[in-house]
């Protein structure tokens, strides 16, 4: 039966050092490419959103009108 060998567990204090340390290595964009690139997201995320309500009322209306066929308001006759 093999058997693993775990390291030794490190400390809240220099975990939180550690995470700094490497967080200070990032290159973090711009004010400017956050802005910009948030703008991308909304504007696509609003473009779908419209196209799916668009094919979802469309999709509705062919079945309900076209395979289903329109209720009546009246029941039929007996």
């Amino acid at each position: 039966m093999a058997t693993t060998t775990r390291a030794p567990r490190q400390s809240p204090v220099e975990f939180s050092r550690e995470a700094w340390q490497e967080l200070r290595k990032v290159t973090w964009p711009s004010r400017e490419t956050v802005l910009r690139l948030t703008l991308i997201v909304l504007v696509i995320s609003a473009l779908i959103a419209v196209y799916i309500f668009a094919f979802d009322n469309v999709f509705t209306a062919v079945i309900t009108n076209g395979i289903v066929g329109s209720p009546t308001a009246t029941p039929p006759p007996q």
